[in-house]
């Protein structure tokens, strides 16, 4: 029998596998209704992944200023949240410190003790932008929303390894390791979340942080503490910190050496491969008539947010024909920071009709926000402004109420297996049917819930719903998402193609 804990991590493995990889539909009559996480309200998100959590900030949801308040901020787990109980006393957490000249472990409470700081630092999904790339990669459908910009206090790495002795001098790199449990009997590499980033970049402005905005560091943001990198994706920021090490190598961990590498289409992630780390330069209006609200004809003030990791805003520009011509946007509030965020405004006049805006940002490096998008297999790294623009619809009147739409692409809750038609099924499909229940290793039945195999997983989904594509199938089992481990290494090509086909005529 399978043990609770092993259980568990199957559960994470299969939620993430086809949660993360197949385009979701809309599916709010079906919500499991997980409570939300902290004091978030659904109607200020779209919600991809209850297990793990992806949520969405939507575009209308975001405000004129600097800062994104907790409650509108975007949440993305690699794996299921620890028990809300780690942070019932979040002083007494503890960390390791491994590669440092003496080694030994330390409390958040001592943490405190040393010299504190504030730095304001965006977070952004490495897939936001990703609902814009064609080819409809593998993983959550992030539009604009997986990004926020906030004040993250703590201490610098640098000052903790100061504390333990300082850094050696051979390792190159700081790798962190986050605080998800792990069961027995599974590979640490394969799945846990433990990102590695070159050391002269932990040296210089990484923080170990407890508090976001000026509140103790909410359960869903990684508390009761959190690596912060400045200017890096959100990957590299390391929720529930357990070990911080200095290491010669990069994590052997699947999370860094294929996961997070910007990569052709078609083509397996190694290291090779660019890694998700420094953010380019970036910026999208988020209204006024995001998330199609109707706005009043006339005189109206744009407004949105522009970055560059680790290099600041120098200007930001906007074009309401296409990107013919531009007019240069003002910015609002003050500058935080060469990693936080900028926004900006532009005061226009709306005839009655439809209207299409979009911004530049250029940094202050002289990098401009690029037009277009780089194709590649998983989705990253968009930072094109012709994929952000926002589509305005100005009328004459307001309706007598104007509101978001409800619509949400949400996971379906667990179904229970009830009786079904037999489904009949190709020679190749019952191959991949005994694949899909006893071949593949974890079975796809412990996790998955789908009629035809007498399968109902405690997580789901529910591939009957879902009703996924035979090449949405493929490409998930065979490249892997997220934290869970490909099969490509597992199943050959005609395995892969036979589960493929299953799934499919089995959801038909």
């Amino acid at each position: 029998m399978i043990n609770s804990k092993r259980r568990f991590i199957l559960q994470a493995m299969a939620a993430s596998t086809v949660l993360s990889a197949l385009p979701l539909r809309s599916l709010a009559a079906a919500s499991s209704e997980r409570p939300m996480p902290g004091n978030k309200e659904l109607a200020n998100f779209i919600r991809h992944n209850e297990l793990p959590w992806a949520l969405e900030t939507r575009r209308s949801s975001f405000g004129f200023g600097p800062i994104t308040a907790e409650s509108h901020f975007f949440v993305r787990n690699n794996l299921p949240m620890p028990p809300p109980s780690i942070n019932d006393n979040p002083d007494d957490w503890r960390i390791s410190i491994k590669g440092a000249k003496s080694e030994g472990e330390i409390t958040v409470a001592q943490l405190k003790t040393l010299d504190i700081r504030t730095v304001a630092t965006v977070l952004q999904c490495s897939g936001n932008g990703r609902a814009f790339f064609p080819h409809k990669p593998a993983g959550s459908p992030w539009a604009l929303g997986a990004a926020g910009c906030a004040l993250w206090t703590g201490v610098r790495v640098a000052d903790v390894l100061e504390h333990f002795g300082g850094v050696k001098s051979k390792p190159a790199f700081l790798t962190t390791t986050g605080g998800e449990t792990l069961p027995e009997g599974i590979d640490k590499d394969a799945v846990a979340v433990e990102r590695s980033i070159p050391l002269d970049k932990g040296l210089d402005d990484c923080l170990l942080v407890w508090e976001m905005n000026g509140a103790p560091l909410s359960l869903a943001h990684g508390g009761p503490l959190r690596l912060i990198v400045p200017g890096y994706f959100g990957v590299n920021n390391v929720k529930w910190v357990k070990q911080l090490a200095v290491t010669e190598q990069e994590s052997a961990a699947k999370i860094q050496q294929s996961g997070y590498r910007i990569r052709p289409i078609g083509e397996k992630g190694g290291p090779a491969h660019p890694s998700m780390w420094r953010m380019p330069v970036k910026s999208w209006l988020n209204g006024p008539g995001a998330d199609e609200l109707p706005v009043l004809a006339g005189a109206n003030v744009l407004y949105g947010v522009a970055f560059s990791g680790e290099r600041g805003i120098k200007k930001i520009e906007v074009s309401g024909d296409g990107g013919r011509s531009w007019k240069q946007a003002e910015f609002v509030g003050p500058d935080l920071g060469i990693n936080a965020w900028r926004a900006f405004k532009l005061v226009v006049n709306l005839p009655v009709g439809q209207h299409r805006y979009v911004s530049r940002a250029t940094d202050n490096s002289g990098d401009v926000q690029p037009e277009n998008r780089i194709e590649n297999h998983r989705g990253y790294g968009n930072n094109s402004w012709l994929d952000a623009g926002l589509t305005i619809h100005a009328v004459k009147k307001l309706p007598a109420k104007a509101q978001v739409q409800k619509t949400q692409t949400v996971v379906a809750a667990p179904a229970k297996v009830v009786a079904a038609k037999p489904v009949e099924l190709s020679a190749q499909a019952q191959k991949g049917r005994d694949i899909f229940m006893k071949k593949a290793q974890p079975a796809c039945s412990v996790c998955h819930t789908l009629a035809d195999a007498g399968a109902a997983g405690s997580v789901g989904p529910n591939l009957n719903t879902l009703k996924p594509t035979a090449d949405q199938v493929s490409q998930a089992v065979a490249q892997g998402v997220g934290i869970m481990p490909a099969f490509g290494s597992q199943l050959s090509d005609v395995e892969i193609a036979a589960v493929a086909v299953y799934v499919f005529e089995a959801t038909r």
